[in-house]
């Protein structure tokens, strides 16, 4: 019974959550959303193994090991409530041998009523006479809007607002690729948005820190493990546990731990095309999905 109640409810409950960030003041939250469904699959564990697309958005010097040119993107189901949406694409383009470039942007959406947006700009490099080292950066711009609070007139509100960013990442490959290790610094500079001039404290995006390492068993297992701060506060860390097989070269699944969450997940591979689906449980708010479609030319 109260689980019925729950879920009845929960609509309703996310959107008032949602309606108090914007209501006065309005607040910011530009939190790393755990985007693409194949790292979110391997419990968020990504740091140190970024080797796709997604590295922009994880660990922008991971781009130098994407082969050619990738392009992915998926659409995320939150806690099945429709108004709620985040949306996510990426494209890495790796010129080689040492100079890769890419842009991905994510959008978390209420929808008619408050939206974020990230755009990411990215360039990383292998540092010569150690190939096996990478170096990347991502210029960050973020977009605050709140379209439902137009209706209320005030003239503090001065309706979307921008302000840029920086990541700074680094990855390290054994020669073997057995192994691999990453480091990153997001939001170098703490960013701070308000979306009314009258707001005292504008919301910082919290410059945080991750360390994560991957290992491969055989050229099958692969087991990865992430450690980073939580709103910029080295007392407060999270830990990560993730794992992803692959049968055939063509089908892999995954599975993780985040926090209490346990996340699962499949992806299913062609010569040039890969579809990716993730699950994260949640026992108060249900469940989360993401889809993925990934091409590489």
């Amino acid at each position: 019974m109260r689980r019925t109640i729950l879920h009845t409810l929960l609509p309703a409950w996310i959107a008032a959550i949602v309606l108090a960030a914007i209501a006065e003041p309005l607040r910011a939250d530009f939190r790393h959303a755990r985007m693409g469904p194949r790292p979110r699959a391997m419990g968020s564990a990504f740091v140190g193994v970024a080797d796709d697309a997604n590295a922009i958005y994880w660990n922008p010097a991971g781009m130098t090991l994407v082969d050619r040119f990738e392009i992915t993107g998926c659409r995320t189901s939150l806690f099945g409530v429709a108004e709620l949406s985040n949306d996510y694409a990426a494209a890495v383009y790796n010129t080689g041998p040492w100079l890769a470039v890419g842009i991905s942007w994510v959008r978390l959406e209420l929808e008619d009523i408050y939206h974020e947006d990230t755009v990411n700009l990215g360039i990383a490099r292998s540092i010569p006479r150690f190939e096996n080292l990478s170096i990347g950066a991502a210029l960050k711009i973020f977009t605050l809007a709140a379209p439902g609070y137009e209706r209320y007139n005030d003239p503090a509100f001065e309706g979307s607002v921008n302000k840029a960013s920086l990541d700074l990442g680094a990855l390290y490959r054994s020669p073997s690729g057995v192994w691999s290790v990453g480091a990153v610094v997001y939001n170098v500079n703490e960013p701070k948005l308000q979306l009314l001039r009258t707001t005292g404290a504008p919301d910082p995006v919290y410059r945080d820190f991750a360390i994560g390492a991957g290992y491969t068993f055989s050229d099958l297992l692969l087991l990865s493990f992430d450690l980073r701060t939580r709103y910029g506060r080295f007392d407060d860390l999270i830990g990560r546990i993730g794992s992803e097989i692959w049968f055939f070269d063509a089908v892999a699944l995954r599975g993780g731990f985040e926090k209490e969450n346990l996340t699962a997940g499949f992806g299913l591979k062609g010569n040039r095309w890969q579809v990716d689906l993730m699950l994260e449980t949640h026992y108060d708010l249900g469940n989360t999905y993401q889809f993925g479609l990934t091409i590489r030319l």
